[in-house]
């Protein structure tokens, strides 16, 4: 059976009261309990900073994908005037994208919502045929319409109409006997199809162990200096606040002295000054009534824990949840005789009439003096607690949803083609009001984002740089040979779309145009093969890949990453290397900076993907010492990259003079360093060590391969100003890989002198010709080269050449490192692992 939990009552202003709560929590123990049954949440996009949270509270109970979010006009509020065209049109689209999803069952956990934001809840449009069940928390204001409706005409005709829409449920389930019995016996819902499924305390509301400087913490916050009574919950009329607070001043003035009344959490500031005003008139002084303010779930359970008596006097609920919490934390709870309040506490001894000052105050007395009773209430309430449990909750809505989805099959057979159609024509036959261009153009985009064509999953692969100009770095030679392995073959069930994005504008364009020039192979396969590089259109279970590393752009576009994590779009990123956060001194003075917030950005979606695993080590010890806030888990991995350069698009072309290099190199040993000029290479350290092999007599070419970066002017003026520049030492700028090809088959050995990588790819290419490496001996080069290579340690001139002298006499007995054995891998191995670690579905 597929099951369609809509969730918006924990996205609305209620998820920070008791039926956000209940909705989470019952939503999250059915998902537990489901068995065989497939669940599926259903959230609403225009509460996109709710979205998150909610996937993380869901993460490793159902898959990402099982969470879908739909998206409408706004705005949408039913008691604000204006909004009458767009909601409308807004509960089509959402009824009617539930039947694309085809369920067996709906749950509405929070019907009565909308009022005054952009929540869309109806039930009986495109659903009709859909068995839907909804949560009854309580009739309070339909049995109190003259303090809850009638003053206010236009909630009143919502709340009538929502009324009405509860009727078309094919089933209740009611948070209490209490709440049950009115919907049978107030609305005449039938009594077989209503469901006491009751409640129950989250896990969290466990008696708080703090020592004494937590409580004196906590008391000092909030000004409490003695033993005292708690409240929390709402402030609305039936929550009896004022009579509770007349009992409270009528306790003798002995035991007055000696407490404090607390009323905890958030309540308007109106009504806290109405409170006062009365706690004054009957002669409460202001430090003997606390208003905490908002407080923290932390906060509220200590507040439990600590208090000498919990109160609970409203009188009416439909259940009372804060006095379950209150019990589960150890406190004795006293209550209100009336609704399902002592369902709840299941004590007689612990009840009073609500509506009796006289009553409430004698029994707030007792519980103040009388040891004994607090004991007995506390013992209770630990027992009487454990009686309620979500799992309970949520076995008895899923047979509710079972005799449901049994006594009303659904028999829709709706294509998605039909169901747009219909949708289509419903929205255009509402009369109430006339749309605007705004409005139209609004619909448009939610059908399009709503029901896409059953087309695969796209993989989104980023590349930003290389599509306005390709630096021929080594990171560009990444993204150019994953690319076209990608594009070859993507992750089974995938296409493979390039995207780009701009400093100019938030959000991400299909590069089209770009693949059509460079891969005009794989253009034809490209949806809309012609069109020019328009916004791209993602769907729940799409992946981006931040393949290119462009910082800029990427910090420009964290919002767009999150509106896709939001759809259910896994959003993924290659690191490269975190030197310029690890050595900020070899770099340009605001790299650093630079650098340090494009990881806190990439480190804000589901995962990153080291180039090795040194660089996953690095990555996680950074994250520890600048932790980002998130709701998930971040996922880092590592894979390695590919290095068969015939499979990377190797640039081709040789210079005039190649082959009267080329001889030269052949003369005597020749040691070649490859990678740009900058500080962190070693460069310096490499030509000094030269510079004494040089002056020892060694006969030897050193060959530089790479282009000036940046912090080197006074090693490139040595180097442009040697004296053996072009008879041994010999410097090639923004060589081809055609080139360099032949330069490594001229080579006697690799000298990599380089103080950080993120991979070493030099190391692999040498390998590749069997050319003998010297390395410096750092982490992820003892990761790529093993055992296959020389290794040297030292930041001196002295130390280099020593080593090199050292190869030298080992290669003469034939002695040295081989790096004949070293593993290496394709660009399509290369992709592969890349693919795995992608579609993995453990996260």
């Amino acid at each position: 059976m597929r099951i369609i939990l809509d969730l918006q009552g924990a996205q609305t202003e209620s998820r920070f009261r008791g039926i956000g709560r209940y909705s989470l929590s019952l939503a999250l123990a059915i998902a537990r309990n489901r068995a065989e049954h497939e669940v599926i949440i259903l959230l609403n996009g225009q509460f996109p900073e709710t979205i998150e949270p909610i996937r993380a509270a869901f993460n490793g109970v159902i898959p990402q994908e099982n969470i879908h979010v739909w998206y409408g006009p706004a705005p949408v509020a039913e008691c604000l005037p204006g909004n009458d065209w767009r909601r409308q049109a807004a509960e089509h689209i959402r009824e009617a994208y539930i039947a694309s999803l085809r369920p067996d069952v709906v749950h509405i956990s929070s019907l009565f919502e909308g009022t005054a934001d952009n929540a869309t809840i109806t039930v009986g449009g495109f659903t009709k045929d859909i068995p839907t069940l909804v949560t009854l928390y309580d009739l309070i204001p339909l049995m109190n319409a003259k303090d809850y409706l009638d003053p206010h005409p236009v909630f009143k005709k919502y709340y009538l109409n929502k009324i009405e829409s509860l009727k078309n449920a094919q089933g209740w389930l009611g948070i209490s006997e209490s709440a049950s019995q009115e919907g049978i016996s107030i609305i005449g819902l039938p009594e077989t199809q209503v469901t006491n499924i009751s409640t129950a305390a989250d896990p969290i509301f466990i008696p708080a162990k703090l020592n004494a400087e937590e409580e004196s913490l906590l008391r000092e916050k909030f000004a409490i200096q003695s033993p005292f009574v708690l409240y929390t919950g709402g402030a609305d009329a039936r929550k009896n606040l004022e009579r509770m607070i007349q009992a409270y001043a009528q306790l003798p003035n002995e035991i007055r002295d000696r407490h404090q009344l607390v009323l905890a959490g958030k309540m308007p500031t109106q009504i806290i000054a109405g409170l006062r005003t009365h706690a004054s008139a009957f002669g409460l002084k202001e430090a003997e009534i606390v208003f905490t303010g908002y407080i923290t779930d932390k906060e509220l359970i200590e507040l439990y824990s600590l208090c000498k008596a919990f109160i609970f006097p409203s009188w009416h609920e439909g259940f009372g949840l804060p006095a379950l919490e209150a019990m589960s934390c150890g406190a004795p709870v006293i209550g209100s005789d009336t609704s399902s309040v002592p369902e709840v506490i299941g004590y007689p001894e612990a009840l009073f009439d609500p509506l009796s000052v006289a009553d409430m105050q004698e029994k707030l007395q007792r519980v103040l003096t009388d040891e004994c009773f607090r004991e007995a209430l506390i013992a209770h309430g630990k027992e009487q607690s454990k009686k309620f449990s979500w799992d309970r909750s949520a076995r008895l809505a899923l047979e509710a949803f079972e005799r449901v989805a049994e006594r009303y099959p659904t028999n829709a057979a709706y294509t998605s083609e039909e169901i747009v159609h219909d949708l289509e024509a419903c929205i255009a036959k509402i009369s109430d009001a006339l749309p605007t261009y705004d409005d139209i153009k609004q619909c448009a985009s939610a059908l399009a984002r709503n029901f896409q064509s059953n087309t695969p999953k796209r993989l989104f692969i980023d590349i930003s740089q290389l599509v306005h100009i390709d630096s021929k770095s080594g990171i560009q030679r990444v993204v150019r040979s994953i690319l076209k392995e990608l594009l070859d073959s993507p992750p089974a069930g995938f296409v493979s779309e390039p995207v780009y994005a701009t400093m100019d504008s938030t959000g991400y364009r299909y590069a089209r145009e770009f693949i059509t020039k460079h891969f005009p192979e794989h253009a034809e396969h490209a949806e809309h093969a012609d069109a020019k590089d328009s916004a791209i259109e993602y769907a729940n279970g799409d992946i981006f890949f931040g393949l290119d590393l462009q910082h800029h752009v990427v910090i420009r576009q964290q919002a767009a990453h999150q509106s896709m994590r939001n759809a259910g779009v896994k959003v993924f990123f290659v690191v490269y290397d975190l030197l310029p956060v690890l050595m900020p001194e070899v770099f340009r003075d605001f790299i650093g900076d630079l650098h340090h917030d494009w990881l806190t950005a990439i480190s804000k979606n589901d995962g990153l993907l080291c180039i090795s695993r040194a660089v996953a080590d690095d990555m996680r010890q950074w994250l520890e010492r600048n932790p980002v806030e998130r709701y998930r888990p971040l996922h880092i991995d590592w894979f390695h990259l590919g290095a068969d350069v015939e499979n990377s698009i190797p640039t081709k072309g040789l210079p005039d003079d190649a082959s009267e290099i080329l001889a030269k190199l052949k003369e005597c040993p020749t040691f070649l360093s490859v990678g740009t000029i900058e500080p962190r290479k070693g460069h310096d350290q490499t030509l000094k060590a030269f510079d004494l092999l040089w002056q020892d007599g060694v006969e030897a070419n050193l060959v530089l391969v790479g282009q000036a970066g940046w912090n080197v002017d006074e090693l490139i003026r040595d180097i442009t100003q040697h004296k053996l520049l072009g008879k041994r030492l010999f410097w090639l700028k923004g060589i081809s890989d055609e080139y360099l090809e032949h330069i490594y088959q001229s080579a006697t050995c690799l000298v990599f002198s380089s103080k950080g990588e993120g991979f070493g790819l030099p190391l692999i290419e040498a390998a590749q010709f069997g050319l003998p490496i010297i390395a410096r001996d750092i982490p992820v080069f003892r990761e790529i080269a093993e055992d296959n290579a020389h290794y040297f340690k030292g930041s001196k001139a002295e130390d280099l050449s020593k080593e090199i002298k050292a190869w030298l006499a080992l290669k003469e007995d034939g002695l040295h490192p081989s790096s004949s054995n070293m593993k290496w891998l394709t660009w399509k191995q290369s992709a592969e692992q890349i693919k795995a670690r992608l579609t993995a579905t453990e996260y």
